[in-house]
Parts: structure tokens; sequence; C-alpha cells
């Protein structure tokens, strides 16, 4: 009887022992987590103006997105209720965050100013016009088409006062090299940011006033298609 019970530690100390062998036999598992952001497109030249304009100011948000962007895994939606998130695709920092950062770089591109405030600022900053956006969808789906559903509002930068408001259904093709949907949702914002730029001197030539405004450029890729667009001005 006693020598059984002898047995029970010396029986559980060995199968420790072995357990502790195999994990250690075990190899490492890679990691396979990749991580992706927006970009603006690779533009070069510069349009000159005339000393007697000044650069156009403009302020940035709020930016809002929906809640199931609010995460870092990559979001492909499956069906118009089902989304799938990636389990090794991700956004290197907040989508909302980049977003925002890479339309103000777009803009300051298209319309040759650097002078663009981020929302939330601070006191009383000089701005010719607040841009505003609400995010309903930026994704990718099984058919490796991206899509930016947004809408947006021009208001003047003094009085607050709403100038333009539209929404806007822009879709990319994904490249096959695209495995994330980056690129082409990076196309999107690109093709955003011209149509605001777009309104944008179309309002400054109304105004009369004397800005330094270069033309405007759609999206270089050739995939990138705008679905609809409504808008009306007040």
């Amino acid at each position: 009887m006693n020598s059984t019970l002898m047995r029970f530690p010396i029986l559980l100390i060995l199968g420790g022992t072995l357990l502790t062998a195999a994990c250690t036999i075990l190899p490492a598992q890679k990691d396979m987590t990749q991580f992706f952001i927006l970009s603006p497109p690779q533009q070069s030249g510069h349009v000159t103006q005339t000393n007697s304009q000044r650069e156009l100011s403009l302020g940035l948000g709020p930016i809002n997105f929906p809640g199931y962007l609010k995460r870092r895994q990559i979001v492909t939606r499956i069906s118009n209720d089902r989304l799938q998130l990636s389990e090794n695709n991700r956004w290197a920092e907040s989508l909302d965050v980049n977003f925002q950062r890479v339309l103000s770089q777009d803009l300051a591109l298209q319309l040759n100013t650097p002078n663009i405030v981020l929302f939330p600022w601070y006191g009383r900053p000089k701005i010719d016009y607040q841009i505003e956006v609400q995010v309903h969808r930026f994704d990718t789906d099984a058919a490796n088409r991206s899509e930016l559903d947004a809408r947006w509002i021009i208001k003047d930068g003094k009085s607050g006062q709403e100038l333009f408001a539209t929404e806007s259904n822009i879709s990319s093709a994904e490249a096959p090299a695209d495995i994330a949907g980056s690129e082409a949702l990076s196309n999107d914002v690109n093709t955003l940011s011209a149509q605001i730029a777009q309104s944008v001197k179309h309002l400054t030539e109304a105004s009369g006033t004397a800005m330094k405004l270069s033309p405007v450029t759609m999206a270089t890729a050739s995939s990138t298609e705008v679905k609809e667009q409504t808008s009306h001005s007040k």
C-alpha cells in the first residue's frame, strides 16, 4: 500500500519532465502578421502663381468613422450584412487617423497649399473653409474591389455656414499584388480629395477671392470609379 502511494510522486515528476521536453522540441510559430497603411499618390510638379495671390487655408475635420472600422484588423465585406476580420493583415495605426492624414496630404497637393489644419484644432486659426467628412463605408469586398461611401460638407471657415454638401460613392479594383486592399483604398481617398478640391476651387472662384490654386487632378488609377454623386449647395 505504502509502496503504491510512493510511486505517484515519481510518476508525476516523470510526466512533468516529459511534457516539458515535448514543449521545448516543438518549433516556434512564425508570426504571419503584416501591417499596412494608406498612402498618398506619388506626384511631381509645382504650379506657380503671382505674388498677389495668397495661399488657401483649410480646416479638415471632424472625420467620423463607423464603429466596425475602429479596429486594427483589416475588414473584408463578405455580403451586405457580413464582415470578415483578417487574422494576419492589420492597419499599422488607427484607420481614421491615417485617413485624415492622407486626405490632408492629397488636398495639399491638389490645391497647392500647405495650410491645412487638422481637427481638433486649438485657438482660432484663420481658415477659409472647413471640411467635415462622415464615412459610412470604407472596406474591400469578396470581388476584390474597394468601396468608399462618405458624406462631406464644406463650411465657411469664419461663419460656419454650410456652403456645399454631397455624398460620394467611390470604388476601385484591387491589383493582384494588393493583398490587403490598401492601395485601392488609397486610390479612393485620392479620388475623394479630388472631388473636395474641385468643389473648394469652385467656391473660391465664385467668391471672387484671389488665391493660389493649382489645377485639380483626379486620381491617376484608371480602375477608380465614381459610382454616384448627388450634391446641393446653400
